[in-house]
């Protein structure tokens, strides 16, 4: 796990490895156990080290024997001991003992279809000396972040947005899609950045660049469901066959590991199938002062039941500055609450080991959100006529007064995101991402913005039209919410704190089994992640099995009123900060949040992160 940066032109005088360096530098607690750096003709290449295999060799910028290739590489190859017998087999031999030589000869031998062959979480890029041209991927479902910019004949890239900053040539022009995109739904997604310049490569696609021109590919899509029935029996032998597999190449390690444990589902079906294998395991919890925000019970009652070592971390209120080194960390607008308890856990557990394994992923595979459940009762809802949904039921929801404490805690709350959800779906019918703003509350607060209402049309680019509405989005989610708002946070956060997090249910193999199920095999009369519970029910506690989801949920709408209260009222109200937020909007949200009855914590959360990365970003020095 590590961080890499680069910079490719066609004339070698205009490579700066001044502003290679200083990038790398900017990663450097992505890699705290070593730095490294090469220049060649026409290319500059920066290196940081998190060591998790092979401690002592494997440093890189790797070359090859040959010496044409050179490649900086951030993340795991998984399988890379049964690739490395494939290529003894073959006649190669290794000098190192990790799986950086292996990807190496691997691309060496295969290019591009090398990509095929890697189970594992990736980026990297390798740089031909004779042909002159730059090769970069990213791992199937976007583990691993890669950010890059064009210029004129040259190309840069690195691990993280802020790192790019360091190149003279890049513009800091604000892009107004992605400021739409970020008040629709808390993150900037696709290949968008907040700069017009700069962009994320993709999920499964990988640039060739060469002459100055650049070639970008996908190698790998998401599997349709297929329309059949198979044996409930054997779908629970080859989950569970593959699981357990995911699990055990997930393990290998020179340095000690252990598992994030909240006491839900998902995490305590990776810590029974690690206890399964024979693993002795140290868990880790972060839990809430505020109860209706705290499973640390729960999760307790797991440790206690799978007999793991296990160690909990207690929050109140999140410090001004702890916020700050939070956000910061994406380079860009960010605003997953979910990011500050992601922080603490990291820096409590990479204090302790260097690897850790999640339960990421199984929420989108397997239909785990309310939001699913919720957008399969609106089905039979919308057949209620519009005057009686809208204009009789809306009227007396909207009258509601709403509590502060978390959703699952009052019916109230759960009406008002169910109404949420049928407006922004009548608004936005093209778009099933779960929005903070919806099209109409966008138009309003982004003044200063254009908005479009076909801009986010994923069905339609998707060719998801004739997938029934939970489907679309579950397979949207995957696309989209999952690399670029979930496995964005858990990268920023864990190697902010020299943390590895693995994520078994994200394994290829796991991904495309799930995708090809019919939906009752994840949603079923009313029951969310059918199959799993099924499959490992004779491991995990009964408990666990019936209780409903939480997530990692943060007390928004009390931090307003008390912690948050006055760095919102100032850095809001500083006239001074021109960031093209409707001002009276954002007054309207703000009094009737304090005036009691209305919880606009996500949207002032929302608000909150844009206006404090504007003024870092913009500030006079």
């Amino acid at each position: 796990m590590c961080g890499i940066v680069g910079h490719v032109c066609t004339v070698p005088d205009r490579v700066d490895p001044q502003a290679v360096r200083q990038a790398t530098r900017k990663l450097a607690h992505r890699g705290p156990d070593g730095e490294g750096l090469l220049d060649l003709p026409c290319v500059s290449l920066g290196h940081r080290r998190l060591s998790i295999l092979d401690l002592s060799g494997s440093r890189q910028p790797w070359s090859s024997d040959c010496g044409r290739y050179h490649m900086v590489f951030n993340g795991e190859i998984y399988n890379y001991l049964e690739l490395k017998n494939v290529l003894i087999k073959d006649g190669f031999s290794f000098k190192s003992h990790g799986d950086t030589e292996v990807l190496m000869e691997m691309y060496r031998r295969y290019g591009a279809a090398c990509l095929d062959w890697l189970n594992g979480m990736f980026a990297f890029a390798v740089w031909d000396n004779e042909l002159r041209r730059l090769f970069i991927a990213r791992d199937r479902i976007g583990k691993k972040p890669l950010y890059y910019a064009q210029g004129h004949e040259q190309l840069v890239f690195a691990s993280e947005l802020s790192a790019l900053l360091s190149f003279r040539f890049l513009s800091q022009e604000i892009d107004p899609v992605a400021v739409n995109d970020f008040f629709a739904h808390q993150f900037i997604g696709e290949n968008r950045t907040i700069f017009k310049q700069v962009h994320k490569l993709p999920p499964a696609h990988y640039i060739i660049w060469q002459n100055g021109k650049i070639d970008i590919r996908r190698y790998w899509q998401l599997p349709f469901p297929v329309r059949s029935f198979r044996n409930d029996t054997n779908l629970c032998e080859e989950f569970r066959h593959l699981l357990l597999e995911s699990v055990k190449i997930r393990l290998r390690s020179d340095v000690p590991l252990g598992a994030f444990l909240s006491g839900g589902l998902d995490s305590t079906i990776i810590t029974a199938c690690i206890r399964s294998l024979g693993y002795e395991l140290s868990t880790y919890t972060i839990g809430f002062k505020q109860g209706s925000f705290d499973e640390s019970r729960q999760a307790a009652s797991v440790s206690t039941h799978l007999g793991t070592k296990h160690h909990l971390k207690m929050l109140d209120n999140p410090l001004d500055e702890v916020i700050e080194q939070c956000l910061s960390s994406f380079g860009e607008p960010f605003a997953d609450p979910s990011a500050i308890p992601t922080w603490y856990l990291c820096h409590y557990v990479g204090g302790k080991v260097k690897v850790a394994l999640s339960g990421d992923g199984v929420d989108e595979l397997f239909a785990g959100y309310r939001r699913y459940k919720a957008m399969e009762i609106a089905q039979l809802y919308l057949k209620i006529p519009s005057w009686l949904r809208e204009g009789v039921i809306g009227r007396v929801v909207d009258w509601l007064p709403e509590p502060d404490e978390y959703f699952t805690a009052s019916s109230v709350k759960k009406i008002k995101l169910f109404y949420a959800l049928l407006r922004r779906y009548k608004l936005s019918p093209g778009n099933p991402l779960a929005q903070i703003f919806n099209l109409e509350e966008r138009q309003r607060l982004l003044s200063g913005y254009a908005q479009d209402e076909y801009q986010f049309d994923f069905l339609l680019k998707y060719d998801l039209r004739l997938e029934d509405p939970v489907t679309q989005m579950l397979m949207v989610d995957q696309q989209i919410y999952l690399p670029e708002d979930i496995l964005a946070k858990v990268d920023r956060m864990s190697m902010r704190h020299g943390l590895e997090v693995r994520s078994p249910f994200l394994d290829y193999r796991i991904i495309e089994f799930a995708a090809k199920l019919p939906l009752q095999y994840k949603l079923a009369q009313g029951i969310q992640k059918v199959l799993p519970r099924k499959c490992f029910a004779d491991l995990v506690p009964k408990a666990v099995l019936s209780q409903v989801k939480h997530g990692f949920a943060v007390p928004l709408a009390t931090w307003f009123k008390g912690a948050l209260r006055e760095s919102f009222q100032s850095l809001m109200f500083d006239w001074e900060l021109d960031n093209g937020l409707n001002r009276k909007e954002v007054m309207r949200l703000w009094e009737e949040h304090q005036g009691g009855g209305r919880d606009h914590g996500f949207k002032l959360w929302t608000i909150f992160v844009y206006s404090l990365w504007w003024k870092n970003q913009f500030r006079t020095p």
